[in-house]
């Protein structure tokens, strides 16, 4: 212990005395570290973390994949995750593997208490939801049994921690006190345990109200729980102990064929679609992380990031590297005399490990707060509405560990090499003060060319994947997207979470839109019942008139519910009719617009307008809704979206209007128009919370959010590379330059040019730069493949891109290469011949 506290002690004092050099090996590690484990946090809470309840390696997920008949609301996998809530009573009944059942659905919530009313996430559960998960209660009690009953006899609600704290000052007082949820009151008889927030990453419910509410908390989306053919509900499993998944798995299907025959018959299938539909399997995907939604679309650009930041760690350990070297070449007179009077080799490299591991420590701290303060602003930049919601914005325990892992393994692993060829020095020729040998000195910059051959390759990767991704978001925000959005303001009210029926809820957009069209500087208003750009999909099969159906053809559409004037505000052309007016209400002829795919794929050759489409498929569907327009082709979900077929109708003739998105068309800048659209629907409905108040240029940058931040992520950390390498192409120029003094004086006493000198330094940098430029480039060529999927409107062998990469490298190296080249020119002769 004596000598371990020996050697940090000198450790400390002969950093202390190259404070330059202590400063830029720690900056150099920081800046590896503070990135990894910025990006390592980000990933751990999305990809790796477990849920935060007993035995979590014992939950699985229920999918079954296949034909989906029927009704079916899904977040994520086609439907295959979303059952019916008679399936889930049958499974739960019959199926002995598990230990528990559960069933979960998300809903959007209005919560009116102490006066005020808020948007809130709901989840509507079953009354084992808590049970199955063994989340005990912070406050009073959680669900039982007891409290799924029959449907609409469990008036009761159990707040999550974070919202009882946030909204109630974690006033235990709210125990058996009302909340009126949607309209319906409830009766608060617990709160979760703090740091549970679910099953779903990104999902945060605030309340949790028993499954057979859900007729009266969301009654206007359908879902029913009593038809076997809704298919809505999320389902979580408990397995028993040592019953693996895959036995599981096997012993389900017995039980499950016999009620996909029997929802088979419901659904009236024949032929080719019954067969289909009972050879669904239902299968147990691992269940450890809660619900795979957020991490679906997010697994790729995580792992693409996570494999850039190690790069960049890479480029700093081999900066350091080079650092560690040159270091140990200065010192080997030092390093002589200790080994002349005894030192051992083993415990000079004990020293001069304990002086690198200080830098890792040095460096490790430096790195959390970079990464705290990088992990902060990510987070702080998420819109709302990604679905990334409870991301924290700290380094916990295991995070913290990473970053002392990195760094300790860093600091030794890339010391250890520099610390064995410092202590390996010739004695004589050290001690006779000729600096170092010729032979030493060439093999250490042999060593140090290598390193920045590597950095320059890594940095060469680095740059060509941020170079497509950068010409990935600069199509994306180019990209036509059939929607002129200058100008236009958007806002969410749901006034069916308040109670109201649809027919109220018609009747509110038609006098808001009335009223909102009066403001001055307005030109045109109007409504729809799904938001543009926001992945919010409504499908339905569709029957058109004179339209031979192929057996096994997928007539699925996408649907919306819009007011009059809505194509005319969105600034999407009409192409052939008319659009929906003030005359088509509830009573009136079923009319619908189509968009111009809709009409190629089906109508081809006839004029659509005046023929009629039906929902639904089947030869007892008769087609009833007439075609009054067809509009042109624009983009649903966002710019990466393709065109879709799009069938819209007026939303007076949807029956389940309950939430409603305006579009506000203005005279000049939209976002000036907030505060007053705010104060007129206040006037309109007090109790109505305005939600998602942004402009539609601001949404469709929304949607474009993973794009952006992988974009930007990626071009920073790419230049940050850049900048590592430049650094390293420097210092060994620049050491080069310091040994090769004496060379230069003869070479200039003799009759040598200024630019012959300058062609020895720039050439030795441009050689470095081009062999690890040319290395570097071939593995990006093979590597981009692996993100193809996140390209959009340019190639992995884009050649503009590693044109741009080879200019770049360029341009660092010439920077890099200055300074060394500009200091080797001003030698003075007479100077360098007496050098050393």
């Amino acid at each position: 212990m004596n000598t371990l506290l020996q050697d940090i002690r000198y450790g400390l004092r002969m950093l202390a005395k190259s404070p330059g050099f202590t400063a830029i090996a720690i900056l150099t590690l920081a800046l590896g570290i503070g990135a990894n484990t910025a990006i390592f946090s980000f990933t751990d809470q999305i990809l790796l973390r477990n849920l935060p309840v007993p035995n979590p390696q014992q939950l699985v997920v229920l999918r079954s994949p296949g034909r989906v008949h029927g009704r079916t609301w899904s977040d994520t996998d086609n439907g295959a995750q979303a059952f019916s809530y008679p399936m889930y009573r049958d499974l739960r009944g019959r199926a002995s593997v598990f230990s528990g059942l559960l069933a979960c659905f998300g809903v959007d919530v209005n919560i009116t208490g102490h006066g005020s009313t808020q948007s809130a996430h709901g989840e509507l559960v079953s009354g084992n939801f808590f049970e199955t998960l063994e989340v005990r209660p912070a406050l009073g009690r959680v669900f039982t049994a007891s409290d799924e009953t029959a449907p609409g006899a469990n008036p009761v609600a159990v707040l999550s921690y974070g919202y009882w704290t946030r909204q109630f000052g974690a006033n235990p007082s709210i125990l058996n006190q009302l909340l009126v949820v949607n309209g319906i009151p409830l009766t608060v008889v617990g709160v979760a345990r703090e740091g549970f927030d679910g099953v779903q990453v990104g999902y945060t419910p605030d309340i949790f109200v028993p499954l057979t509410m859900k007729a009266k908390i969301s009654p206007d989306d359908q879902l029913s729980l009593a038809q076997r053919t809704d298919h809505w509900i999320a389902i979580l499993g408990r397995l028993n102990p040592r019953i693996s998944r895959k036995k599981a798995q096997a012993a389900l299907q017995p039980i499950y064929a016999p009620l996909l025959e029997e929802d088979a018959k419901l659904l009236k299938l024949s032929g080719n679609d019954l067969r289909l539909y009972l050879a669904r399997p239902l299968q147990l995907t691992a269940g450890s992380h809660g619900r795979a939604v957020l991490q679906h679309d997010a697994e790729e650009p995580l792992l693409v990031l996570m494999g850039m930041v190690g790069l960049v760690l890479l480029i700093a350990c081999a900066n350091l590297a080079g650092l560690l070297v040159a270091r140990g070449e200065a010192r080997q007179r030092e390093i002589a005399v200790r080994l002349a009077l005894g030192a051992s080799r083993r415990r000079l490299v004990r020293q001069l490990l304990t002086e690198s591991l200080l830098i890792g420590i040095g460096g490790g701290a430096a790195g959390v707060a970079l990464a705290l303060w990088c992990l902060n602003a990510m987070v702080g930049a998420i819109p709302p509405d990604q679905g990334m919601l409870g991301l924290a914005r700290s380094l916990d325990l295991r995070v913290l560990l990473f970053a002392i892992a990195l760094a300790i393994l860093t600091s030794m692993l890339f010391g250890l090499v520099p610390a064995l060829r410092a202590t390996r020095v010739d004695l004589q020729s050290t001690l006779k003060d000729q600096g170092s040998s010729v032979s030493e000195g060439r093999s250490n910059v042999r060593l140090r060319k290598i390193l920045i051959i590597a950095q320059v390759a890594l940095t060469a990767v680095m740059l060509a994947g941020a170079g497509l991704l950068a010409r990935t978001l600069s199509n994306l925000e180019h990209t036509n997207l059939g929607v002129e959005t200058d100008h236009v303001l958007q806002f969410g009210v749901a006034p069916g979470l308040n109670g109201e029926s649809p027919a109220q809820t018609i009747a509110f957009a038609d006098r808001a839109r009335q009223e909102l069209a009066a403001l001055p500087g307005v030109r045109s208003v109007s409504a729809s019942f799904l938001t543009l750009f926001s992945n919010s999909d409504s499908s339905s099969n569709i029957t058109p008139e004179g339209y031979a159906v192929h057996p096994d053809e997928d007539t699925n559409v996408l649907t919306n519910a819009v007011g009059p004037d809505y194509f005319s505000t969105m600034g999407i052309p009409l192409i052939a009719g008319r659009e929906f007016t003030e005359a088509d209400t509830a009573k009136s002829q079923n009319v619908i617009i189509i968009n111009e795919k809709l009409a190629r794929r089906f109508f081809a050759g006839r004029n659509p307008i005046g023929l009629r489409i039906a929902f639904g498929a089947g030869n007892s569907v008769h087609p009833d809704m007439e075609i009054v327009g067809v509009v042109a082709d624009s983009k649903w979900d966002g710019p990466r979206a393709a065109i879709s077929p799009f069938m819209y109708q007026p939303y007076s003739q949807f029956p389940q209007l309950s939430f409603l998105t305006f579009y506000v068309r203005t005279e000049r800048g939209a976002a000036a128009m907030a505060a007053t659209l705010r104060a007129r629907v206040a006037q309109l409905d007090p109790n109505l919370p305005v939600k998602g108040m942004m402009t539609l240029n601001e949404q469709v940058g929304d949607s474009m959010f993973s794009d952006r931040l992988v974009a930007i992520l990626s071009i920073s950390l790419a230049l940050l590379a850049a900048l590592l390498a430049a650094l390293g192409l420097y210092g060994v120029l620049s050491y080069v330059v310091a040994r090769r003094t004496r060379e230069i004086g003869i070479r200039m006493a003799l009759g040598g040019q200024r630019a012959d000198i300058l062609r020895l330094v720039l050439g030795q940098g441009a050689q470095l730069t081009a062999i690890g430029g040319v290395v570097g480039i071939v593995v990006a060529l093979t590597l981009a493949r692996l993100m193809s999927s996140l390209l959009f409107g340019v190639s992995v062998h884009d050649p503009l891109t590693f044109v741009a990469v080879a200019v770049l490298l360029g341009i660092v190296s010439g920077a890099a290469c200055y300074i060394p080249a500009r200091r080797a020119v001003r030698v003075n002769p007479i100077v360098a011949l007496r050098y050393e």
